[in-house]
């Protein structure tokens, strides 16, 4: 009778960690959140090469509509034909905490006031609510004033939310 009641209860606990929902996953936070975001950012003088912007960002519960503010570096500036390159780092402020991460983009100007960012995102730290955040994804910007304000949309998954 132990025995069987050993069996039972092995295969029940391989059930559940197979199906994702192991005792303590939920409290922890590591299933997998997919989210939408956008974001409107407005920069805060010429990058020469670095910049701040200041903007909006709105994504789906958890986290709601919140502020932006980015630090960016032009690393590399766009020639003829030859995408440019950029990296930063980002820190949103909703009502219940904050995310905070990097971004890595590629510059592609089709004219001198239209110009695509792509790139990628990574979630490192955060507080309140979100302290347990980490996650990756991708970032596309568009601009028809030179930069001066950006549309993006961020498409990430996350974990610790």
């Amino acid at each position: 009778m132990r025995r069987r009641s050993l069996i039972s209860t092995t295969l029940i606990a391989a059930a559940a960690i197979a199906a994702g929902s192991a005792p303590g996953a939920a409290a922890t936070g590591k299933r997998a959140t997919k989210l939408h975001c956008t974001i409107e950012v407005f920069r805060q003088g010429a990058p020469n090469p670095s910049t701040i912007q200041f903007g909006f960002v709105s994504c789906p519960r958890p986290f709601g509509a919140g502020l932006h503010y980015n630090e960016v570096t032009v690393t590399r500036a766009p020639a003829d034909g030859v995408p440019g390159a950029a990296n930063g780092t980002f820190k949103n402020y909703y009502n219940r905490g904050t995310t905070s991460g990097t971004f890595e983009l590629a510059i592609v100007p089709s004219s001198l006031t239209n110009i695509t960012y792509s790139g990628t995102v990574t979630y490192t730290d955060g507080t309140g609510k979100f302290k347990h955040v980490k996650g990756r994804g991708t970032i596309e910007c568009t601009t028809t004033d030179g930069g001066a304000h950006k549309s993006c949309v961020v498409d990430s998954t996350l974990t610790g939310i």
